[in-house]
């Protein structure tokens, strides 16, 4: 059983028992989190898909650690213009041991019926005819322009 998860700006595929650098989240060391944005959820080949997200599911977690990622070095530079200025950054960082993960029973896609498909088709296909006339349209028009212009050079 798998689910992809929403947290700080980022889809994260996750299941029990894996652990993941995640950005920071409030809570101590030992503290339990629910994850409230689930997008999918995967049970023994059956997939449950959020519109855009489940109601009613939920992945726990218990959070291991509060760190810092490795430093990384911004530098900005104007060429021939003496402007260099050199930053460093550390993300703040929290790691998460995923516990285990809860789907809404109640929570079902419904599938498209047969006259929704056909109602669907078929808009789709006037669609494509109000395109082709109004292609249509334009070409009688230069037509006609056509046509104008020869009668004025006859007279």
């Amino acid at each position: 059983m798998f689910a992809i998860i929403k947290t700080g700006g980022k889809q994260y595929s996750v299941e029990s028992g894996n652990t993941l650098k995640i950005e920071k989240i409030n809570g101590k060391k030992g503290d339990p989190y629910s994850f409230k944005d689930i997008l999918i959820i995967e049970n023994s080949g059956k997939h449950t898909l959020g519109n855009p997200l489940i109601k009613g599911a939920s992945v726990e977690a218990t959070i291991i650690a509060q760190i810092r990622d490795k430093k990384i070095t911004v530098f900005k530079k104007k060429r021939r213009k003496n402007y260099k200025r050199t930053k460093g950054h550390r993300q703040y960082l929290t790691v998460v041991k995923i516990d285990k993960i809860l789907d809404n029973k109640s929570t079902k896609i419904k599938p498209i019926k047969n006259k929704e498909k056909e109602t669907i088709e078929k808009k789709e296909v006037k669609k494509k005819k109000n395109i082709s006339s109004s292609k249509n349209v334009i070409k009688k028009k230069k037509t006609l322009s056509k046509v104008k212009k020869t009668i004025k050079r006859d007279k």
